[in-house]
Formats: structure tokens, sequence, C-alpha cells
């Protein structure tokens, strides 16, 4: 199947028609109302969706290696199973996203709203400590949900976690300090 354009997304878009395993790789998709559309399995492996509007997005199980999702809208999008290793989510606006189970390996999140998140899996790794540090740096992790998760290589200085949920979460080999985590909510009460 051929890949297909720039435009014919677009329309398949508007029209509401889904996008479901789609090869939607290296395409520039900057700046698009993606309102909605099921990008279930898709392959969006270097795509360029810088600011795009993916509110209420499927995103389940994509591949979004290297993708550029700066300052893109993704508000309550579903990114379940999906690969973000590399992937740039820069001051990208996450609120209320589902992340469980998401590959998070070089994963940039700095100044990213991640309020009202869920992210976290039972045996879920973020591989690579040295060398694809994922960060969290700056970012707004106020009433997220982070679930049985082990932190691995994970930059969290200075993010907000006001009221975030840290169930099960082994923080032992993240960067943080102490005063990154006040106002968490853990299994055993607050920080």
């Amino acid at each position: 199947m051929a890949q297909l354009t720039e435009n014919e997304i677009i329309k398949k878009c508007q029209a509401g028609e889904s996008l479901s395993g789609e090869n939607l790789a290296n395409l520039d998709l900057a700046n698009q109302p993606l309102v909605g559309v099921d990008l279930l399995e898709a392959n969006l492996s270097g795509t360029d969706l810088r600011n795009a509007d993916l509110t209420d997005a499927n995103l389940n199980d994509a591949n979004l290696t290297g993708a550029n999702l700066s300052g893109a809208t993704l508000h309550r999008t579903y990114l379940v199973g999906s690969n973000l290793t590399d992937a740039n989510l820069e001051e990208a606006n996450l609120c209320g996203a589902f992340l469980s189970g998401s590959l998070l390996c070089g994963t940039n999140f700095r100044r990213a709203d991640l309020r009202r998140a869920t992210l976290g899996c039972p045996k879920c790794e973020v591989p690579g400590p040295f060398g694809s540090l994922t960060s969290f740096e700056n970012a707004d992790l106020g009433e997220a949900i982070f679930g049985e998760i082990k932190l691995i290589g994970v930059v969290l200085l200075g993010a907000n976690f006001k009221d975030t949920y840290l169930y099960e979460v082994d923080l032992s080999e993240a960067v943080y300090r102490e005063a990154d985590l006040e106002g968490a909510i853990t299994k055993k009460g607050r920080n």
C-alpha cells in the first residue's frame, strides 16, 4: 500500500475516516487539526506534528519514534502502549492523556502539561539509564497518576508533583530533588 500524502490525510481526517494502521512516517503534519483522529497502530515515526491538535485522538499502540510533537495539543488523547522513543513533546498539552504502557526512552516532556495524565504499568521500566534520558524537567504533573513503574534514567528536576498520585513508583534511579516531590501523594501518604 502506498503512503498517504499530507493532503490525503487531512481530507480523511475532515471526513472522519480512520487512519488506523496507516504508514504516516516522516510526513509534515505540523499545525494540522487532527481532533479525534483514529491513528491506532499507525506508523508516525519521524513525523512532524508540531503544534498539531490531536485532542481526543486514538494513538494507542502507535509508533511515534522520533516524532516531533512539541507544542502539540494531546488533551485526553489515548497513547496506551505507544512507542515514544526519542519523541519530542516539549511544551505539549497532554492534560488528561492516557500513556499507560507507553515506551518512554529518550522522550522529551520538558515544560509539558501532563496534569491529570495517567502513566505507568506493571513491570514497565523506562530503558536507557545512560544516554537516552527521558525528561520531565519543569513539566506540570499536577494530579497525574504514576502507577507501578520504575523510573530508570528519568529527569524530574523542577517538575510540579502537587497532588500527583505515585502508586508503587520506584524513583531510586531517577534524577530529582526532594523538593520536586513536595505535595505528591504516595501509597503510604503524602511526601
